[in-house]
C-alpha cells in the first residue's frame, strides 16, 4: 500500500479514532487503527468491540491495500510533522509502516488487517436526524448520566420513543436531565434504547459538524453515519427507570438570571463544607439567598433579584450538581421550580421548550 496525505486531513482522522484505540485493550490489535484503501477510497478505522467509528479521509492513492498501526504513536508521530509538507505512507515487509515528510523517515511496526474486526453496515430500518438537533440533545443530557455506577443501566442515555416525540433522558437517581426532539420511528417493540456514555461522547467528537446523521437501530446496537463517517455502538441491555416520576409536579417557581444564579453559587461553594459542598438557597418572591456556612471556613451569602415569583423555600443543595446544571442550560433566564425542603427542584430553561434538569436537594441542619 502507498498513500499520500495532507497533515490537517489525517490528523484529524486519527483525534476522532483515538478515544476509542486508547482504551485498556486485551487484545492489542484494538489499539491500533486500521488503514486501508480500496475503491478510490481512503478509510482509517478504530474499535474496542463495544464502540466502532469509521472515517474517510483524503488522500492519494498510489497502490491500494489495508495494514494496521498503533493509533498513539502514529498520531503522534503526525502530530509533530511540518504543517507544509506532504505526508507519504508505504508499507514494506514483516507489516512494517514506513512514514516520509519531508526529510524525515519514521518506521513503524503494524499488525496484518486481517486480524482487525469488522464493524457492521446500514441494513434495514433507517432515519435522518438533523446533526444540531442530534448534538444538542446530547449535550444538554449526558452530564447527568451515571459513570460508574452498578446499575448499568444509568451509565447512559435512555432513548424513549414516544408518539409525538423522542425523549433523551440521563440520571443517576441524585439528579436527571431531559431534552426531547422530533420523533424518531424505531423498529417494532422498541419502545426505547440505553445508548452508553462512552458512545455519546464519540457521537459528539465524530459528527461534530454533521449536517445530518443517519441512524439506524439494530437489535442489539445502534449505528450513526453521514458521508464522511461511520459510528457503531453495543446498546445498554437493561429496564430503565420509569424516569417520568422523578419529576416532580412543582408549586411554587422563580425566574432569575442564569449567569448571575451561576456565578453566586460559585462563590458562595468557596465556603461551603468541603464533605458535601452544600449551600442553601432562600427563595421567595422577590429574591433568592445563596448562602453556605461551614465551621471550619465560615460563612458567605448573596442575593439575587428574580424577575418574577410565586410561593417561599428554603432548600439545601450540592453546588457542584447546580453549577454543572446551570452550565448546560443555554439561555439567558432559568425557572427555578419547587415543592418543599425536601422535594426534588426543576431548573428549566425560559425560552427553550423540551429541556429540563432535576435536581435532589440535600437536608439542611436546624
Amino acid at each position: 500500500m502507498e498513500l499520500t496525505f495532507e497533515k490537517d486531513a489525517l490528523l484529524h482522522a486519527l483525534q476522532v479514532l483515538q478515544g476509542v484505540a486508547s482504551g485498556r485493550n486485551t487484545l492489542p490489535i484494538l489499539s491500533n487503527v486500521l488503514i486501508q484503501a480500496a475503491d478510490g477510497k481512503i478509510e482509517c478505522v478504530a474499535t474496542d468491540l463495544e464502540v466502532g467509528i469509521k472515517i474517510a479521509v483524503e488522500g492519494g492513492i498510489q497502490e491500494e491495500g489495508a495494514i494496521t498501526v498503533s493509533a498513539k504513536k502514529l498520531s503522534d508521530i503526525v502530530k509533530e510533522l511540518p504543517e507544509d509538507q506532504t505526508i507519504h505512507l508505504l508499507t514494506t515487509a514483516n507489516d512494517r509502516v514506513e512514514i516520509t515528510c519531508g526529510d524525515g523517515v519514521y518506521k513503524i511496526i503494524g499488525l496484518p488487517d486481517e486480524e482487525f474486526p469488522q464493524l457492521p453496515s446500514i441494513d434495514g430500518h433507517s432515519l435522518t436526524i438533523d446533526g444540531e438537533t442530534l448534538r444538542a440533545v446530547l449535550r444538554r443530557t449526558e452530564f447527568a448520566a451515571a459513570t460508574e455506577d452498578v446499575r448499568y443501566f444509568l451509565n447512559g442515555l435512555y432513548f424513549s420513543f414516544l408518539d409525538d416525540k423522542t425523549e433523551i433522558v440521563a440520571t443517576d437517581a441524585i439528579w436527571l436531565a431531559l431534552a426531547h426532539c422530533e420523533p424518531l420511528s424505531a423498529p417494532e417493540n422498541i419502545q426505547g434504547i440505553i445508548v452508553p456514555l462512552k458512545a455519546v461522547k464519540e457521537i459528539e467528537r465524530t459528527f461534530a459538524e454533521s449536517d445530518e446523521v443517519q441512524v439506524s437501530i439494530l437489535e442489539n446496537q445502534i449505528l450513526l453515519a453521514d458521508e464522511r463517517a461511520t459510528l457503531t455502538t453495543r446498546l445498554i441491555d437493561g429496564d430503565y427507570p420509569k424516569y417520568e416520576k422523578l419529576i416532580p409536579e412543582s408549586t411554587g417557581r422563580a425566574v432569575v438570571d442564569k449567569d448571575q444564579l451561576l456565578h453566586a453559587t460559585r462563590r458562595v461553594a468557596l465556603l461551603s463544607n468541603p464533605r458535601n459542598y452544600c449551600i442553601c438557597l432562600e427563595i421567595d418572591t422577590e429574591q433568592i439567598q445563596v448562602s453556605a456556612m461551614s465551621p471550619e471556613l465560615g460563612e458567605a451569602h448573596e442575593t439575587l433579584s428574580v424577575e418574577s415569583g410565586t410561593g417561599r423555600v428554603r432548600i439545601g443543595i450540592d453546588a457542584r450538581l447546580l453549577t454543572e446544571t446551570l452550565m448546560h442550560i443555554e439561555t439567558d433566564s432559568v425557572a427555578v421550580e419547587f415543592t418543599g425542603e425536601v422535594t426534588p427542584v426543576s431548573f428549566k430553561p425560559i425560552g427553550t421548550e423540551g429541556h429540563v434538569c432535576v435536581v435532589t436537594p440535600m437536608r439542611l441542619a436546624s
